[in-house]
């Protein structure tokens, strides 16, 4: 019966996610469906309970909240309030889940269960069984890139890939909750192979990037220098390999497209110069408050021809949000890596360090909020706190049941 309902949970996931690039009106259904999950998180957080918020999360919300204040406001109220709800998710999910979920155990099973889920989720697409929902996966003649379940090549690379890492943590550490270890090296291996298939360079800058932090030594010996020395060297000749023998892989590194170079990759830096310029022509207040995500969109497409954001969340926030949206973001970075440093004595310091790590490369060389990603990052961060929290418990019990000291007595 556990089976079953597991099964069925996950199903339901695979659908919702599936579904989400299907329009619903001026929407999609992705959106349709986090809304109920938007109020019913502010139902269970900020309304039922009242609890000690840790400053990342208090600088989330006020990344979040930002979004509702900006100069382009009331001409595009709607896509401020989208990204307001966006960003809202995480601190949302990070509190919910502290005050729901009870043990490290169950919260383990449900961040392993939720990375095989999306690894495996895979599966039918490779094998041909169902059909991609993705849009990018159709825009070019040449070039077709795995987005299996997710709304785009990009969310598959990046939900992928921290999947994969956080299976490979689980493994490293030898879990517990871990069964059929052989079965999950196989489904790491089939994991790699997806990201791989994604052709997404963002996506390959984070594995590795996660692989550093995931592995990196508290000191360095001759011996791990060495094979660390090896690992660089295979994936070098393995990048190499591929250059040679994947046209895909090529065209993709390279950014051809039909047959034609394109500049959506080296294009970064027009993108990020029309959003400097943007902000340094705007007004006090546009300055410190930006143009909002329209206002964004409007100076990148007279710019280069392309209404997209600047695929860099600092670029991104000064152009959408000026200033202010620069030091919230800076602000939660910051808080962030402090709360995660004050745990580095315990046993999900690393992965939590490779989990921020990968997040701080996909801010430098794409940006935006991503659900799947927050959804580990929660988990990965509620992990580490539970982990404090026991820590700070045995040391007060171990204390409590400590002999007081006796005095000593002093004979002449």
């Amino acid at each position: 019966m556990k089976i079953v309902k597991t099964v069925l949970a996950y199903s339901i996931i695979f659908f919702l996610i599936y579904l989400g690039p299907e329009e619903v009106g001026p929407i999609t259904f992705s959106q349709v469906w986090k809304i109920p999950l938007f109020v019913f998180l502010i139902w269970q957080v900020l309304i039922i309970r009242n609890i000690q918020k840790p400053a990342f999360i208090k600088w989330s919300y006020a990344r979040a909240g930002k979004n509702l204040i900006t100069s382009g406001f009331s001409v595009s109220y709607f896509a401020g309030i989208i990204d307001f709800l966006r960003y809202m998710m995480f601190p949302l999910m990070y509190e919910y889940a502290s005050i729901k979920i009870r043990s490290t155990k169950h919260l383990d099973k449900i961040l392993l269960g939720f990375a095989q889920f999306v690894i495996l989720s895979g599966v039918p697409f490779v094998l041909g069984i169902i059909q991609s929902k993705a849009k990018d996966t159709l825009a070019f003649q040449e070039f077709n890139s795995f987005s299996g379940m997710f709304q785009n090549s990009h969310g598959a690379a990046i939900t992928t890939t921290t999947a994969v890492l956080i299976l490979l943590a689980f493994l490293k550490m030898k879990s517990s909750i871990i069964r059929y270890k052989k079965l999950n090296y196989v489904l790491l291996t089939f994991g790699i192979y997806l990201i791989y298939l994604t052709y997404i360079r963002t996506g390959y800058a984070m594995f590795f990037v996660g692989l550093v932090f995931l592995f990196m030594p508290k000191k360095l010996s001759v011996k791990q220098i060495v094979t660390a020395s090896l690992a660089v060297s295979v994936l070098i000749f393995a990048f190499f390999y591929l250059l040679e023998t994947s046209e895909d892989f090529y065209n993709r590194i390279f950014d051809i497209r039909n047959g034609r170079q394109t500049a959506a990759g080296s294009g970064r830096l027009l993108f990020w110069e029309a959003s400097v310029e943007l902000w340094f022509n705007g007004n006090l207040f546009e300055m410190l408050f930006g143009f909002g995500f329209d206002g964004l969109l409007d100076a990148i497409y007279k710019a280069v021809g392309l209404r997209v954001y600047a695929h860099n969340e600092f670029f991104t926030q000064l152009g959408q949000n000026g200033l202010l949206g620069i030091v919230f973001f800076i602000g939660y970075l910051v808080s962030l890596f402090k709360f995660i440093w004050k745990r580095r004595k315990r046993h999900s310091y690393r992965l939590a360090m490779a989990t921020y790590f990968l997040y701080v490369s996909l801010m430098i060389t794409q940006g935006g909020m991503w659900f799947e990603l927050d959804v580990f990052m929660v988990l990965v961060f509620v992990k580490l706190e539970f982990e404090e929290k026991l820590y700070r418990r045995s040391i007060g019990v171990q204390q409590q049941n400590d002999p007081p000291s006796q005095p000593t007595l002093m004979t002449s």
